[in-house]
């Protein structure tokens, strides 16, 4: 390993014996300079001036081929001292070029390595080693210390003692270490782990722990070590470059394959292998088959999981399956209908609103839209059988029933919508009513039994009679004010069943009601009060009107 830059015994006589040849062009100056002309001048390893004032003409040895030791004094600025540099620095170089290496030395790595090395000074050889080709530099305080020298002094002439190593690695001695660092980064790609890359190495005959492979491990990327335990290029943000690929993918396709994958990560310049372990080690993704899916933990994430998986709508039982039942199948129909991500497709199942599918808007939704498409008038068979090929889990009876509701019309067997001039549809008498009670004038009496869906605030269904009755007709609702809560009496234009009552579960909790019981409520008409009665089986000795307690 060179101690000193100065000049040696044989380079100060050579250049005496050419330097009154003043007038001999380089080429013929420097024997073997063929072998050095397509190679760069290296400044980095002369004086300053020999750049500045002479780099940007000549940057090759053949650049200075017709030039002689005349025309290269007698640049501006020129001088004989820094002319003596170079020529000695060609002489140098050519000499290397042409000097006999060892019978195997052409293919051995570590040789040529040690040679490498032994071009470098003791100074700059410990610098590199600490913070240049290591694959975990040390600090500049650690390493300043090493050196005995100002941590400012490590600062400065890295970048110099750098420059130097790499203006060597050009020469024919070494080009076994930049065709093998080739090798290994074309075998590595740009994204690696720390055991391939070992394995790597050993192909080549040296080990990560030794010069020889942290300096063609580092001309190979150069390679930094990741948190993940990667070894990345560090001239690109590959990891989070790699990243991105992947989320886009996950965007885009929504359970894309690992072929897709891979082959986005591939042009990113990262080994199909090396790209399936990456895709392998990111938090979050499951792979079902050869599909890959953001996998996540809330009912929402999960159902979105398994309809990108499955590729078509499915029934939140279904999914529940699919996901392993680690949600509950109430779960994920809840997910489902809160979730803008979701669209229903049929009456049972489920899309994710991205495909673009005709979203399911309950039947009432699809009877209207056909007899809109047929131009206001649609046979009711032709309904019945488009909207039973288009939504299969639904039956013929369910269809009919909906056509029945009060939006539309059914005449001869057609189905339109209703107008103004259709009127409403006739009410029975309210005597005819099971449970209604009109004993004075805008005073209406309905009784509703006390069961397990009333006390859970389900809404309770009305006759058409006593919601006309009480001033509520088809695409209406009044509200009737009472204690503890007021009433809501809503008639739906949709609705196959008739008219409705809104959740009287509040009204039974302060009422202490049970199962079994009746409640009262005497609605007013024309104030659009509300009063209420609880009737216990106990209380009711054959008559409702018997009322114990009463809140209104």
């Amino acid at each position: 390993m060179n101690t000193a830059a100065g000049i040696g015994p044989d380079a100060a006589q050579w250049w005496r014996s050419i330097c009154d040849s003043t007038q001999t062009p380089v080429r013929e100056l420097l024997d073997g300079f063929d072998q050095i002309a397509p190679l760069p001048v290296p400044y980095d390893w002369l004086p300053g001036r020999a750049e500045t004032f002479y780099g940007d003409r000549f940057q090759v040895w053949s650049d200075l081929a017709d030039e002689t030791i005349e025309s290269l004094v007698n640049r501006p600025k020129g001088g004989i001292g820094t002319v003596r540099a170079i020529l000695i620095a060609g002489w140098e170089a050519a000499a290397r070029a042409q000097a006999i290496l060892p019978p195997d030395a052409a293919a051995d790595v570590t040789t040529a390595v040690s040679l490498l090395v032994d071009r470098l000074t003791d100074y700059d050889y410990q610098l590199l080693a600490a913070r240049g080709w290591a694959l975990h530099p040390k600090t500049v305080p650690v390493t300043a210390e090493q050196l005995g020298v100002t941590q400012i002094n490590v600062t400065r002439n890295l970048p110099r003692a750098y420059a130097r190593f790499k203006s060597l690695l050009p020469e024919p001695a070494h080009a076994v270490i930049t065709k093998g660092a080739e090798q290994l980064g074309r075998l590595l790609g740009t994204l690696t782990r720390k055991p391939d890359a070992e394995a790597a190495l050993q192909g080549f005959g040296v080990n990560l722990a030794d010069d020889a492979g942290q300096i063609l491990l580092h001309l190979a990327g150069p390679y930094a070590e990741t948190n993940g335990g990667w070894l990345a290029v560090t001239t690109t943000d590959i990891v989070d470059s790699a990243i991105a690929v992947i989320d886009d993918a996950l965007t885009r396709w929504g359970a894309p394959t690992t072929t897709t994958l891979t082959t986005k990560l591939g042009s990113l310049g990262i080994a199909s292998e090396t790209a399936l372990e990456f895709v392998e080690s990111r938090p979050g993704l499951r792979r079902f088959g050869e599909q890959w899916v953001q996998w996540g933990s809330t009912a929402a994430e999960l159902a979105q999981a398994a309809l990108h998986v499955c590729g078509e709508p499915m029934s939140p039982a279904a999914i529940a399956e699919f996901t392993g039942a680690l949600h509950a199948e109430a779960a994920i129909r809840q997910a489902l209908h809160d979730n803008s991500r979701f669209s229903r497709a049929t009456r049972t199942t489920w899309a994710l609103r991205r495909w673009g599918l005709d979203e399911y808007g309950g039947l009432f939704t699809e009877i209207a839209a056909r007899i809109d498409s047929a131009g206001g008038s649609i046979a009711t068979s032709a309904v019945v059988a488009d909207i039973l090929a288009t939504v299969p889990d639904v039956n013929e009876s369910s269809i009919r029933s909906y056509m029945g509701a009060p939006a539309f019309v059914v005449d001869k067997r057609t189905v339109r919508r209703r107008t103004a001039a259709d009127g409403w549809p006739p009410v029975p008498p309210l005597n005819s009513v099971r449970g209604v009670f009109h004993p004075r004038p805008d005073e209406f009496r309905i009784a509703f039994p006390v069961t397990a869906d009333l006390l859970r605030g389900s809404g309770q269904k009305l006759h058409a009679a006593p919601a006309t009755a009480l001033g509520v007709h088809p695409g209406s609702e009044r509200t009737f004010t009472g204690t503890p809560c007021d009433v809501i009496v809503y008639w739906r234009l949709f609705s196959a069943t008739g008219a409705g009552v809104g959740s009287l579960r509040p009204i039974a909790a302060v009422l202490e009601a049970q199962l079994g019981d009746t409640l009262v409520f005497v609605f007013n008409a024309r104030d659009a009060t509300v009063a209420v009665q609880r009737i216990a089986p106990a209380d009711r000795r054959g008559r409702l009107a018997v009322l114990p307690r009463q809140v209104g």
